[in-house]
């Protein structure tokens, strides 16, 4: 059993979970890998699809307005 399979499916819906691992990231196409991996991994399931997506935009903002560090 890995990691990924301990998270609950309702924590895998939140944006924040997913922008705590993007924010990883440091250049965009870092994010792009890690974003891809993600929809690949968990297409099937819409709502984890909408909340990648959200801290994909989040995390894109964020990079584009310097911020590099979790906070």
């Amino acid at each position: 059993m890995s990691i990924q399979e301990k998270i609950s499916i309702d924590e895998l819906g939140d944006k924040g979970h997913w922008l705590r691992k993007f924010r990883k990231a440091k250049n965009l196409n870092t994010l792009q890998l890690m974003v891809s991996n993600a929809i690949d991994r968990h297409h099937a399931v819409p709502a984890i699809v909408a909340a990648i997506y959200l801290a994909e935009c989040q995390r894109e903002r964020e990079m584009e307005q310097g911020r590099y560090l979790d906070r």
